[in-house]
């Protein structure tokens, strides 16, 4: 309601204003048969009459019925602003409104249209003031803008419109640059944060962050396994106030109560972001004085404060230090800030990861030598006893001790079987200590594959017939050279082809074959034995693993010869593969790499191989192309 006007507000009012208000009649005064109605109603200008605050509508002359509805007809007892459009009605109301709380004239006000092309409208309002000097009535005037108002409105609405737009573009301009430069800000922060993958390189990294334009300088707090917090090393960017950062030493350390920090988040539940206080200043009863004087000359403003968290636990926090009259952080600055914060959690974790991952790789590498060591220590001792027990048997079976009756001979072949089976086991375990532990010496050169085939093959003939084993053949052409370590190519063969007679069964069929490609020679050793299943074949290369579950079994072994060979393959730049399927038999790739022709002799390669179509096997099989 408005406030009633003193007699000494009234005196006050100039006598234009006084001149312009209307003592006008109240609703009982525009009854049907006041010849004041009559006279209003032909008027042609558009006049109304409204009470009260809520301006209800009392009375509408023709002129102003017929100037906002269609067919003249308008409902009174109503508020005004119904027979107003949206737009207008807001207008409307405020024209309305301030001259019946003022008591002031409203001259020639423009009511602006919903539509361009309706009719512009021009408003005067006359407050009736009582004796009392209140404003009961509002006696209202519509007229349509003339051609010259209508071009001015309709010009002056087009230049609002297009200096709004200009603004609109403008400020989306000036968003754009910003975004654009927050994201280049971020992209070069994220990418020095993430330049090391060392933990106190990374802490010394985001040591040198800074909010632009809030402050150049921050520190960080790193929470300690034992609860207890770090403030990591100050970097800041004036070398003067930097000289006093480090002469701090360990002086300015994060404690219990601090307002800002570390614990400030572990008070906060380590969830939202911490600011200190705008009111924040340095508390000098909880300081130490040096610290206190040199934050003092430095110039401390607001501090802004956000947690870093690791592997979903609190890490520490960083906090940016304003400048010495900043009291506060913007929603912008903060949003920076959890941006630079998600930045440096990503590389500190990545840190933290690559750091598990050495310290892993480390001890496995400890674990693995050590054990290598306990393996060539205890093979080195037990194979003086197993050569002195083969020694004796050796004596014996010469008779150097007496006669020995064909019972004992037997017994004595048992015992010479079981001494090489044992120092087969301990020569294997040798190797592989030896290959672990990068003693073993190779020496590369040119080889024929064809004849290296053969070698194995030759090793081994005798055992094919006594198995009762098909040997179907050597097939390679004479023409394919590879490069790695005779003697070592020939045991990783050897080993091959009696891993296939072991685990094939009589009448059964054994086959090696040669084939090169651009710049690899492969070897392969396949057989029709029990074959493997494919959950078998990641694991058969690993040290002590067996095919069978039992050691004392059919398929008796240390589970060392594919792991020994495989790694003698690696070491001359090789592989071995295998392709195996249960009852399917097996097939072993030694894969080396090939001779180059530069490398190769200057002989035509007819003289530098054996022909080996002639040669039989010990059951009379081709051992041919």
């Amino acid at each position: 309601m408005p406030s009633p006007r003193t007699a000494a507000d009234q005196s006050r009012v100039s006598q234009v204003d006084r001149a312009d208000r209307v003592i006008a009649p109240t609703e009982a005064r525009f009854s049907a048969a006041g010849s004041f109605e009559r006279l209003m109603e032909h008027l042609p200008a558009a006049f109304a009459v409204t009470n009260g605050m809520q301006h209800t509508l009392v009375y509408a002359n023709a002129a102003f019925r017929k100037l906002l509805t269609l067919d003249g007809d308008m409902r009174m007892g109503v508020p005004i602003e119904s027979v107003f459009a949206d737009n207008e009605r807001a207008e409307m109301l405020a024209l309305l409104d301030r001259a019946f709380r003022s008591g002031l004239v409203s001259r020639n006000r423009t009511i602006e249209p919903e539509h361009e092309n309706d009719l512009l409208l021009r408003c005067t309002v006359w407050p009736d003031l009582t004796a009392a000097g209140k404003t009961d009535n509002l006696l209202i005037e519509l007229r349509a803008a003339t051609q010259d108002e209508q071009r001015l409105g309709l010009h002056r609405r087009v230049a609002e419109r297009l200096l709004l737009s200009a603004m609109r573009e403008e400020e989306a301009a000036a968003v754009s640059h910003a975004s654009q430069l927050v994201a280049q800000f971020l992209e070069a922060e994220g990418g020095r944060l993430s330049a090391s993958l060392d933990e106190d390189e990374t802490l010394e990294a985001m040591s040198h962050m800074s909010l632009p334009h809030f402050g150049a300088w921050c520190f960080v707090d790193v929470l300690e396994a034992d609860n207890t917090a770090t403030r990591h090393s100050i970097v800041h960017p004036d070398p003067a106030k930097q000289k006093l950062l480090d002469s701090l030493g360990e002086r300015w350390v994060p404690t219990a109560n601090d307002d800002f920090g570390i614990f400030a988040v572990l008070r906060a539940d380590a969830k939202s972001t911490v600011i200190a206080s705008e009111d924040f200043v340095l508390d000098a009863s909880s300081l130490d004085p040096i610290v206190l004087k040199a934050l003092q000359t430095i110039g401390v403003g607001a501090m802004l404060t956000v947690p870093l968290h690791v592997g979903g636990a609190i890490a520490g926090a960083i906090t940016f230090v304003g400048e010495g009259d900043r009291h506060r952080a913007s929603a912008e600055e903060v949003s920076l800030a959890h941006e630079l914060a998600n930045r440096a959690e990503m590389a500190i974790e990545r840190a933290r990861l690559h750091g598990q991952a050495i310290a892993a790789m480390d001890r496995a590498e400890s674990a693995n030598r050590a054990k290598s060591e306990f393996l060539g220590m205890m093979s080195h001792e037990l194979r003086t006893p197993l050569n002195a027990i083969g020694g004796y048997v050796d004596l014996i079976a010469m008779e150097l001790r007496g006669p020995v009756t064909d019972a004992q001979r037997k017994d004595l072949d048992r015992i010479r079987s079981s001494q090489r089976y044992l120092l087969g086991l301990i020569n294997d375990l040798l190797n592989l200590t030896k290959i672990g532990n990068e003693s073993v010496a190779y020496e590369i050169a040119n080889l024929d594959a064809c004849e290296v085939l053969q070698a194995s093959v030759t090793m081994l003939e005798p055992l094919f017939g006594q198995k009762g084993l098909i040997f179907d053949g050597v097939f390679c052409s004479n023409t394919i050279n590879a490069r790695g370590d005779r003697e070592r190519v020939i045991q990783i063969l050897v080993n091959l082809l009696s891993n296939s007679m072991k685990f094939t069964t009589a009448n059964g069929h054994i086959r090696v074959d040669g084939e090169e490609s651009r710049d690899r020679v492969m070897f392969r050793v396949t057989d029709t034995g029990i074959g493997m299943a494919a959950d078998k074949l990641g694991t058969i290369f690993d040290p002590f693993v067996q095919l069978s579950d039992s050691l004392t079994g059919k398929y008796a072994g240390m589970g060392l010869g594919l792991a020994i060979s495989r790694d003698l393959a690696r070491a001359m730049g090789g592989d071995l593969t295998v392709r195996s399927a249960p009852g399917e038999g097996s097939t072993f790739t030694l894969t080396l790499p090939r001779t180059s022709v530069a490398q190769l002799p200057g002989r035509d390669a007819s003289e530098r191989r054996q022909n080996w179509s002639n040669e039989r096997g010990p059951g009379g099989e081709s051992l041919s192309l």
